[in-house]
């Protein structure tokens, strides 16, 4: 199998409508260019499971409700979806995001006896935020000099507190009595602020918002991006480990909240593999890729506050909303001078905290 990786790198600005208008690009191939033979991939689509074509009926029956936007409206984005694993069971769940409405949450489905069922609905802004190391599912609210939460797990079949707090320490200058209390017990300061200590030092990622409802971001969503561990051959797997270890170490060692997936940008079977720097607004994301048995590198980052979209119809992935402008690239040899984003894309970057943990369970 020929491998021919090329990369369009234009300086494409997008209006707030989305619509792009170029102004020049350029092109590079890859280092290599040889037959990949010893290599013998699988399409992830040759890979089914029960949920699939049940979770594609789910969001079918979504799609029929007055729940849902196929297109912005009145300030708020239109309706997504995403699939995480909240159990660790192998089987992921299905949430289901209205809208980016503060008090929008998020309806999260699973798989049982081979029906799909709803669990419940959580968070706020159509997200929520879990910490993949702990399984548990942070929901908080901060009022003026106070802060209340929870910390919830996930047993495959409810929604369950671990963990409930409170803390009024920003109202001491209006001379309230000042409570610091866990599962609601009241504890001295020291001791409050040591069992959150785990918590606050703990990475996390946003789920909710991660797929649009257009046919090619369903798809991928539903045949690809839980495939990957299926498909990938050993020596890719142990490619795309020894790299997430040497950017694992880096990210140790600047204090950064790195991420990481595994996301077919150019539709050939074979995922790219897109590290998040972090999330602040200097972090992008680098762009590795394999080819005749090497890992190489895109060059440059790409990005901004360490994640990117891509349309999964066009194949182009691009950036908005960055002080340093809009821009989009491509992987294949499309056109892209006057790319529209469709109603197909995703957001990519940060779908697994980067721990030694991660890797490893990405790669099964």
């Amino acid at each position: 199998m020929k491998l021919t990786k090329l990369i369009k790198l234009s300086s494409v600005f997008l209006a707030l409508a989305l619509t792009a208008a170029a102004f020049g690009c350029s092109e590079k191939k890859s280092e290599s260019d040889s037959d990949n033979s010893d290599l013998i991939n699988v399409s992830p689509r040759n890979i089914t499971f029960e949920w699939q074509s049940l979770y594609e009926q789910k969001l079918n029956e979504f799609k029929s409700t007055d729940k849902f936007s196929e297109t912005a409206a009145n300030g708020l984005e239109e309706s997504r979806f995403d699939l995480c694993d909240l159990d660790s069971n192998g089987t992921p769940e299905l949430i289901i995001s209205a809208n980016n409405d503060h008090k929008t949450m998020c309806e999260v489905f699973t798989l049982s006896g081979g029906e799909v069922i709803s669990v419940g609905e959580i968070g706020e802004y159509g997200s929520f935020t879990y910490y993949s190391d702990f399984g548990l599912i942070k929901n908080e609210y901060s009022g003026e000099g106070f802060v209340l939460g929870k910390f919830i797990s996930f047993n495959g079949r409810e929604f369950t507190e671990s963990m409930t707090y409170s803390d009024n320490s920003g109202s001491a200058a209006k001379g309230a009595e000042i409570k610091h209390i866990i599962n609601g017990q009241e504890l001295s300061l020291p001791e409050y602020d040591e069992a959150m200590e785990m918590y606050r030092n703990a990475k996390s990622i946003s789920l909710g918002r991660k797929y649009t409802f257009g046919t090619a971001s369903m798809d991928y969503a539903l045949h690809c991006s839980e495939s990957w561990g299926a498909v990938l051959t050993p020596t890719e797997k142990e490619l795309f480990k020894e790299q997430l270890m040497k950017n694992l170490n880096t990210a140790l060692e600047a204090g950064k909240d790195a991420a990481f997936e595994l996301c077919d940008l150019n539709n050939d079977d074979i995922p790219e593999l897109i590290v998040s720097e972090g999330t602040g607004e200097e972090d992008g994301c680098k762009i590795y890729y394999i080819s005749t048995n090497v890992l190489l590198e895109l060059d440059g980052t790409y990005g901004y506050k360490g994640k990117f979209s891509l349309d999964n119809e066009q194949l182009v992935f691009y950036m908005t909303g960055s002080p340093y402008g809009n821009a989009c690239w491509s992987l294949t040899d499309n056109d892209i001078s006057s790319f529209n984003v469709s109603r197909s894309h995703m957001e990519c970057g940060r779908r697994y905290i980067l721990t030694e943990e991660s890797i490893n369970a990405s790669m099964r």
